[in-house]
């Protein structure tokens, strides 16, 4: 619980990452895919580090948190071991990652329920990341501009239930009474 005090800083870091991915998506729409590629592959690893940070330091109830950041690492390593990815092994790539980020989600907050008081934003976090996911790999021919917006929606709107979430739990465990 106290670690989870301490963390609030991991997601609101994350939403910003999450954030700037998107807003540097749509500012450069124009990029080659090999860019957004990279991008991605950045954010994911970056992403996936500071959750198995958080996870691995957590004394008990860490394995929500170690798959969804190794599902994420692992992602953003394919991006780079694999460079030449087209836009539809794109779509899948980030629908997979969404889709299980998503399910990895819920899992911590199924997992910190008991802990905090509400875990809606988590919740909502880990249903967008699902619904994008879904979105993904239901339509991979949707088209290349698709894409760019469909990925750059979802980074912004989930960097700002992350951001909203470590906010949360910071003032959660900020105003709770010290024992």
């Amino acid at each position: 619980m106290e670690l989870l005090a301490r963390s609030w800083g991991i997601w609101v870091v994350r939403g910003i990452a999450s954030i700037l991915f998107g807003v540097i998506t749509i500012m450069w729409p124009g990029a080659s895919i090999a860019a957004i590629v990279v991008m991605f592959g950045v954010y994911a690893v970056a992403d996936g580090a500071l959750l198995l940070s958080f996870g691995l330091r957590l004394p008990d109830g860490k394995a929500p948190y170690v798959v969804r950041g190794l599902v994420s690492v692992a992602a953003g390593v394919l991006t780079f071991v694999y460079p030449g990815l087209t836009a539809l092994s794109l779509y899948v790539l980030v629908g997979a990652w969404a889709l299980a980020s998503g399910v990895a989600e819920l899992g911590i907050a199924f997992a910190i329920r008991k802990d905090a008081a509400n875990v809606a934003g988590l919740v909502f976090a880990g249903l967008l990341s699902m619904a994008c996911g879904v979105a993904l790999l239901a339509l991979p021919l949707a088209g290349v501009i698709a894409l760019i917006g469909l990925i750059a929606a979802y980074a912004m709107l989930n960097g700002v239930v992350l951001v909203a979430a470590g906010v949360r739990i910071h003032r959660l465990f900020d105003s709770a009474p010290a024992t």
